[in-house]
């Protein structure tokens, strides 16, 4: 059993904890204390893609809930509010790249610890495949006047095989690379965007819009359809505390990493909504290209710079670039410590003896993503719909990962009697919120094929815990002692 003990107020594990992984060669770690707050926050606004999520997922949002989608990022956010809280007490008293998995295992036990990795990594691996669909539609927007129109978006899904061998050769080779390329394609595109929104509503004078105010057309079915796909909004806020054992004083550094990211965010994703709305209503955003709203490029040529729509695009394509890199960034640390636990094949729990990346969970999770762009090439399926049930794969999985986090941390903190009434209370709220939305993703039943997204997220699951079963069988029997032989 881990003992821990106290040092300027923080849980610190003891030398067992540490023994778990002493068998493991230092050039077979991940690289200690070389990600900075700044890198952390990259980490952080990677995988939230604020320009991706107002370009990609704010419009699809709207076209499910319409007037309404202001009160559904509202109730979102709230939601995200008391999740966050719960996720910083976690990451302020533990670090390790097991991110909610350790969490989950260190409140819910072994069993805990298992499910609740498997459901983070598949909602983590969803993510990769999402996000470079979505960038590979908007790199086919900006080639659009070089090569012409691509029929059933054949283009943009080759694109998106492409930008996963990007991303693998980019997580491959630092860390630190992958932090800085994200904030530096973050914060550039976000000024660009916050421009052209702007400018459209100065333009418009779209600023005081009564049907939003007044939900008009606003009905229960279009906002229950959009309420896991609206936790793509904030899904990854956590992504930090996979840097757990890479960060420079990670019980300090990730906790205001995530905060500096997320309220800030949530105002900008509030008011984005209600512009965006607002010049849709207008007529001012319409057109689609793969069956995505294209919000940025319409506002561009409402406001008579149509070069601006270009990069606008080239913006978006390379936000989710970001995005995927850092949801792929994730994930592989994830699994990477779920095979230093045992849940999982033990190569994959040793890092690349230069680069100090997990390079085989990196690849594993890179090339199961390359699959669901071919698979769509093959299958010649709707861009749009298969985006859209990628996503909410992503969310779904997501969603589980905070509830178990949230329904562990009370246990945890009562086994060592560090349980406070806030702290049961936050997580009773969060707990009790997550699982009606996992409730709502099911019933009402949705319209297919999107009533079919919790049954093949579980079935990830389940074929996952399946192998991991196997491989701790394997492990077993590697240790039984040889049969006596016989006279």
């Amino acid at each position: 059993m881990v003992v821990l003990h106290r040092e300027n107020s923080i849980f610190m594990p003891t030398e067992p904890e540490a023994a778990q992984t002493a068998h493991v060669s230092p050039r077979l770690e991940l690289r200690h204390n070389c990600v900075s707050l700044i890198e952390n926050f990259a980490q952080t606004l990677g995988v939230l893609s604020p320009v991706g999520t107002m370009s990609v997922i704010i419009p699809l949002l709207i076209a499910t809930a319409g007037n309404g989608t202001w009160l559904l990022l509202l109730v979102t956010l709230s939601i995200f509010l008391v999740v966050m809280i719960s996720v910083l007490r976690f990451a302020s008293l533990h670090s390790s790249a097991g991110s909610l998995s350790a969490f989950a295992q260190l409140g819910l036990g072994h069993w805990g610890g298992l499910i609740g990795g498997w459901i983070y990594v598949l909602g983590m691996f969803y993510c990769v495949p999402s996000a470079l669909l979505a960038s590979a539609s908007y790199w086919d927007l900006v080639l659009l006047p070089v090569l012409g129109v691509s029929p059933g978006g054949a283009r943009a899904e080759l694109i998106a095989v492409a930008l996963t061998c990007g991303i693998w050769l980019a997580a491959h080779r630092s860390i630190k690379l992958s932090t800085n390329l994200m904030l530096i394609i973050e914060c550039s595109s976000l000024t660009l965007m916050l421009f052209l929104l702007l400018a459209g509503m100065v333009d418009s004078h779209a600023w005081v819009d009564h049907a939003q105010i007044a939900l008009s057309g606003v009905h229960f079915s279009g906002m229950q359809g959009g309420l896991v796909l609206a936790f793509m909004l904030m899904a990854g806020f956590e992504g930090a505390t996979s840097l757990g054992e890479e960060a420079q004083n990670p019980r300090k550094a990730i906790p205001r990493a995530i905060i500096s990211c997320m309220l800030p965010l949530a105002l900008l994703y509030l008011l984005a909504t209600y512009c965006l709305v607002s010049l849709q209503n207008r007529g001012i955003i319409a057109g689609q290209v793969n069956g995505l709203a294209v919000p940025f490029d319409n506002l561009a040529h409402s406001i008579g710079v149509p070069w601006l729509g270009s990069i606008s695009s080239l913006s978006v394509a390379l936000s989710y670039f970001a995005c995927g890199l850092a949801s792929l960034t994730i994930a592989s640390r994830v699994l990477f410590a779920m095979a230093r636990d045992g849940h999982w094949w033990p190569s994959f729990g040793k890092a690349h003896a230069s680069n100090g990346t997990p390079h085989r969970a990196i690849a594993l999770i890179s090339l199961l993503s390359i699959v669901v762009p071919l698979g769509m090439l093959l299958f010649r399926t709707d861009f749009g719909v298969s985006f859209n049930f990628v996503t909410q794969l992503g969310s779904i999985g997501v969603v589980g990962a905070y509830l178990l986090v949230t329904i562990a941390l009370p246990l945890y903190l009562r086994r060592y009697h560090r349980l406070k009434g806030h702290d049961l209370m936050v997580a009773g709220v969060a707990a009790s919120l997550l699982g009606l939305v996992l409730m709502l993703s099911v019933y009402p039943v949705p319209a297919p094929p999107y009533a079919y997204v919790p049954y093949v997220f579980l079935g990830s699951v389940a074929m996952c815990l399946v192998l991991s079963l196997i491989r701790q069988g394997i492990k077993i029997y590697a240790r039984l002692p040889p049969a006596p032989a016989s006279d």
